[in-house]
């Protein structure tokens, strides 16, 4: 199911369901619980348990449940976290978070998609790199300013999935947080196109990445065309963990930090009271 963009013009990002993690009745947004918010949109929704990663809200969740000292994190296993570390990802690096939205309306008291809106990539969410905790190390040993790390979903997983590290938000700097609605700007996916893996990325910043084909997994020249509109990019599906250096693209990594920046200082509280 797609994540909603909510009356109100929000981005609620829904995690997927897991065959462990937190009750989608006890994760927040605004006066609703996902939960409620999931079962309008689509009443045969039968999933019970989130596997709520990224964390990035501390309201997602009641007080009791968050531990002193947390901060955003977002984990990683397997083949995506292998993927990451032989890219070099690490501390100061900038995580951007993409996922499917669609437009909702309210008819008759009732949250509904909108028909007409087949939904397209958007970025709702970012997280700086602070700190990265292997997950196996953690569990015997792990610093006291860590320790809220441990209600992680990952530190939950089997001691086989390996590697499985969880990325914690740097404390000064971009940091992380939510884009609260949308716009142009983050919109990932072509204007008019029912095929939301078809990318139309910005020209400016993004023309140097163009010429090298300079996001991992996307190194097929046939899958990039530069237009006067734009850099157009068929991405992979399912495509997870693209990369990008921004030290040699730093113009995208300027425009996206622009971009942040921007969000913070005109954040606006809103209840989501559709």
């Amino acid at each position: 199911m797609a994540s909603p963009i909510l009356p109100c013009g929000c981005l609620c990002s829904i995690p997927i369901p897991f065959g462990s993690g937190v009750p989608y009745s006890e994760v927040q947004f605004g006066k609703r619980t996902l939960w409620s918010i999931c079962r309008e949109l689509n009443s045969n929704w039968s999933h019970k348990v989130a596997h709520l990663d990224p964390d990035l809200r501390y309201e997602s969740l009641p007080r009791y449940k968050r531990t002193r000292g947390w901060r955003p994190a977002f984990g990683q296993i397997s083949a995506a976290a292998s993927h990451l570390n032989n890219q070099h990802v690490d501390k100061g690096d900038l995580f951007l978070f993409f996922g499917w939205f669609r437009r909702t309306k309210k008819t008759g008291g009732k949250l509904e998609f909108d028909s007409t809106d087949a939904g397209r990539h958007i970025i709702y969410g970012w997280l700086e790199v602070g700190q990265i905790v292997e997950v196996d190390i953690a569990r015997q040993a792990i610093a006291n300013d860590l320790l809220f790390v441990r209600s992680h979903p990952h530190f939950h997983f089997s001691k086989h999935e390996y590697p499985n590290e969880v990325y914690v938000s740097s404390l000064s700097g971009l940091k992380a947080g939510l884009f609260g609605i949308e716009s142009k700007h983050l919109v990932l996916t072509e204007s008019g196109s029912r095929v939301r893996s078809q990318w139309l990325l910005p020209k400016k910043p993004f023309g140097s990445v163009f010429r090298d084909r300079g996001i991992s997994y996307h190194g097929n020249e046939t899958r990039w065309k530069c237009a006067d509109a734009g850099i157009g990019l068929r991405v992979v599906n399912r495509g997870q963990e693209f990369v990008l250096d921004g030290e040699r693209h730093p113009g995208v990594y300027l425009h996206f930090a622009k971009l942040i920046k921007d969000s913070v200082k005109h954040s606006r509280m809103c209840p989501h009271d559709y």
